[in-house]
């Protein structure tokens, strides 16, 4: 008997165990009410609105597309080191990074399956392990794998992530649109020194704030100075014409002194052919 007892009491405290199988439902979930998930959720959760919260210190939504191939491979360089993958299979959402005095921001970027090994650029520190404190003894040969000084050396191995979309967690933040942008309070990006984008299909401006496009430019500034053109065309044709009149003129006057008649040009024909030349000049000191 009192070996049924023990047996009985002993499956019953098994049962009252808690459970860390996991648990797979091949049907359909029905949740009629709220829903919190992720470790800081507790009993009696407050749900102010919205029927999902995730509620932990680093929040992560994944989408992992199983059907898709990896796309080019992607270097990534960090502080003493690089490594190279491929992304296109996965996307994910982040609130705030998860290192030590990362950004608080919002993240959406791809995200590699697999984690890489990462490699010493030359530069990465070669730590004496597994002897504590770990001491620097010379530095690790470029393409050899980099120590993880925390991890008794073991090698590092990172996820390869690329930003698409990042907004900043603060009032005034900034905001960096597409892969490989540099974000930065106050300003929005569409990429960094060595990547440009152009913004395209925006509006015409209309307050003093709004970003002129390239078709209010050339009707303002180009429009400008293509009638300063115009003018300068239009006084140097009158010069041309000025100094045909003289040239004819002179030639007359050659003619005549060879055959005896004396003469010359006079100051009223030259005032005549510097005129255009000084009406040109008083126009474009007053532009300036």
């Amino acid at each position: 008997m009192r070996i049924f007892q023990f047996g009985v009491f002993a499956l019953c405290t098994l049962v009252s165990l808690p459970s860390y199988a996991d648990q797979v439902k091949t049907d359909d979930l029905i949740v009629q009410g709220n829903l919190c998930v992720g470790v800081d959720c507790v009993s009696g959760e407050v749900f102010s609105s919205g029927a999902l919260k995730l509620k932990e210190n680093n929040l992560r939504i994944r989408w992992y597309d199983t059907s898709a191939a990896a796309g080019a491979t992607v270097r990534k360089v960090l502080p003493n080191g690089y490594f190279d993958g491929g992304v296109g299979q996965s996307w994910r959402m982040e609130a705030n990074q998860s290192a030590n005095g990362g950004l608080n921001a919002f993240y959406i970027n791809q995200q590699s399956i697999n984690s890489y090994t990462v490699l010493s650029d030359g530069t990465a520190p070669d730590y004496d392990c597994p002897a504590a404190p770990n001491t620097v003894v010379g530095t690790i040969p470029e393409g050899s794998p980099i120590e993880n000084n925390l991890q008794n050396c073991l090698p590092v191995r990172q996820f390869l992530q690329v930003d698409s979309v990042v907004l900043g967690g603060t009032t005034g933040s900034g905001v960096a649109l597409g892969a490989g942008a540099e974000f930065a309070d106050g300003q929005v990006s569409l990429g960094s020194a060595e990547l440009r984008r152009r913004l395209v299909h925006v509006a015409a401006a209309i307050a003093d704030s709004d970003v002129l496009t390239k078709s209010q430019l050339d009707i303002g500034l180009f429009q400008e100075q293509s009638r300063l053109m115009d003018e300068l065309e239009a006084l140097l044709d009158s010069a041309e014409a000025e100094i045909a009149v003289l040239e004819a003129a002179v030639l007359s006057d050659t003619a005549s002194n060879r055959s005896g008649r004396k003469g010359g040009i006079g100051g009223m024909d030259w005032f005549v052919l510097l005129l255009p030349l000084l009406a040109l000049g008083l126009r474009f000191r007053k532009q300036k």
